[in-house]
């Protein structure tokens, strides 16, 4: 997996962090990606910072956190489980910030967690997931 490097990945994230007190929850993924690359650390450490910056983290945070899911799945297929945990969260609102990534998943991803968040019960996740379905089905077509 490719990446800028440590320091350089950890000073872009920052900087796109609303809340700076919370500028270390996106620190620690990005610290917990390249410990993975460098035989440092587990999927499963990985997984678990993953997990708290996307819930627990502000604009910025819980965005960056996605995409590292993203990209770190892509290479390590046992993590998109994260995004299917993720998409049965209680709040609402971890429900609709998994929505928003629905597009970027992989095809497999996509095809379990859009079928339930498009009927998920809150009507913003739903909305959310039906114009993420929407953008992928218009991919298609072209």
């Amino acid at each position: 997996m490719f990446t800028f490097g440590r320091e350089h990945e950890k000073k872009c994230a920052v900087a796109h962090v609303r809340n700076t007190e919370q500028a270390a929850l996106i620190s620690e993924v990005i610290d917990s990606v390249h410990d993975l690359l460098d035989g440092n650390a587990s999927t499963e450490k990985l997984a678990d910072k993953i997990k708290i910056a996307f819930v627990e983290g502000g604009s910025g945070v819980w965005e960056g956190a996605g995409g590292w899911l993203r990209k770190a799945s892509a290479h390590y297929p046992s993590l998109a489980s994260v995004w299917e945990e993720l998409a049965a969260h209680p709040k609402a609102e971890v429900r609709f910030r998994v929505a928003c990534f629905l597009d970027e998943m992989p095809s497999d991803t996509f095809a379990t967690l859009s079928r339930l968040l498009a009927s998920d019960k809150a009507k913003r996740v739903a909305s959310m997931a039906n114009a993420r379905i929407g953008e992928v089905d218009a991919r298609a077509q072209t």
